[in-house]
């Protein structure tokens, strides 16, 4: 049985934490965003005021959010008479709250001269991607599934709920760091542990359809923002669950193909013999105890490699020739496949996250407008599906820039 009861109760695991993982991916548009505001009148402006005031028409320029006008007469402070045409810059703000009640843009002033510190929470964040998918990536293939699920979950949770109490604009950057690691990591690991587990004919269906709860997640990540309007809690409400996937260090089975290539292969068959009880099929003793059978898979209960051969050899892994990344540009035929697999990730990925980050930006309801960008991947996953395998359809895959076609 290629996907059966075992199978889909991972994929089911798996689709949980792709939801969990994927909110932080774009909670900046609304952690970051910049209001309406204006400077603070100090001769106007008390502890009970407002965004719109009428005084703004004569004591700030018009359309300035960054200079007030200098008092002439201070028998009367606050009178049109009172104000010149000189101005000055100011150090304190008023935001128009009306939209969200506090953004890390109106927590830590980040307007004017300090307008160019809002940008650097996605560049953080985008760093730490960088580094933790190639950092837990590695770790995961050294250490294991699980493991690189854990310390995920550990940077993905404490970085977000870390920030979010974070005192400091600087502070706040630093855990964005560790929040984009842990983000990128738990998605690509649960990912590789979930394909590992379906058999060969269903690996393209579960490949592609794990992306649709990461799309989910992302768009609940808008109607958590509908009811949370400020950054601190929203931060807390998209990170926080993360810690409940700390429970598949029990629940969620270690990958038997990772177990095989670390010849632990004893508990390769527990998990393979588990799994077929669960399934409700029998796994021919054969399969697990003869070093010499010859059979191409073993997908009819867990596909855990091309050849059972793997599964049983006495083989040392220090005797098997160990691949590293530099062998995707080792022969020519490698390179020209991985330059062309980074040239289409690094546009997909440019168009995908442009997009995402300025759908704020559109005319209308911005939490319909969020929502209803993240939700549109979901036909182009259909789509790939429905092309990927067929080679006539392969070109329009390709010009659906979809990162999924070959």
């Amino acid at each position: 049985m290629d996907f059966g009861r075992a199978q889909l109760y991972v994929y089911g695991l798996a689709w949980l934490a792709a939801v969990i993982s994927a909110p932080v991916y774009v909670d900046s548009i609304f952690l970051i965003m910049t209001l309406p505001h204006r400077c603070v009148v100090p001769s106007c402006d008390d502890n009970s005021t407002q965004y719109n005031q009428t005084f703004v028409e004569w004591a700030i320029p018009e359309g300035d959010q960054c200079h007030v006008r200098i008092l002439e007469n201070i028998t009367d402070q606050c009178h049109p008479d009172t104000f010149s045409n000189l101005t000055t810059s100011c150090s304190e703000w008023v935001y128009d709250t009306s939209l969200f009640s506090a953004t890390t843009v109106t927590e830590f002033d980040l307007t004017c001269d300090r307008a160019f510190l809002g940008p650097l929470a996605g560049s953080m964040y985008m760093i730490g991607m960088l580094v933790g998918a190639i950092v837990i990536g590695d770790l995961a293939d050294r250490f294991g599934r699980k493991n690189g699920i854990l310390v995920s979950v550990l940077l993905l949770g404490g970085g977000g709920v870390l920030s979010a109490v974070s005192p400091t604009y600087y502070m706040f950057l630093l855990m964005r760091f560790f929040t984009g690691a842990g983000g990128v990591g738990l998605f690509q690991v649960i990912f590789v542990l979930a394909v590992e587990f379906v058999g060969a004919k269903w690996r393209t269906f579960c490949g592609i359809f794990i992306e649709v709860p990461f799309a989910l997640g992302e768009s609940l990540t808008g109607v958590m923002a509908i009811f949370i309007r400020d950054w601190r809690y929203l931060q807390v409400a998209v990170t926080a669950p993360a810690f409940l996937l700390i429970t598949y260090n029990w629940i969620m089975p270690e990958s038997v193909r990772w177990l095989v290539a670390q010849d632990r292969k004893t508990e390769a068959r527990k998990i393979i013999e588990r799994a077929a009880r669960f399934n409700a099929v029998e796994v021919p003793k054969y399969m697990l105890d003869d070093d010499n059978v010859q059979v191409s898979t073993i997908d009819g209960v867990l596909s855990v490699s091309n050849s059972k051969v793997e599964l049983v050899s006495e083989t040392k892994p220090e005797d098997q020739i160990k691949k590293t990344v530099i062998d995707l540009l080792r022969t020519p035929n490698m390179r020209k496949r991985s330059f062309n697999m980074f040239f289409c990730w690094a546009v997909c990925t440019l168009v995908y996250y442009g997009l995402s980050s300025n759908s704020g930006n559109l005319g209308g309801n911005i939490f319909v407008n969020f929502i209803a960008t993240m939700l549109i991947e979901i036909p182009s996953y259909i789509f790939s599906f429905l092309v990927l395998d067929r080679p006539a359809l392969t070109g329009l895959c390709r010009l659906s820039s979809s990162e999924h076609c070959p």
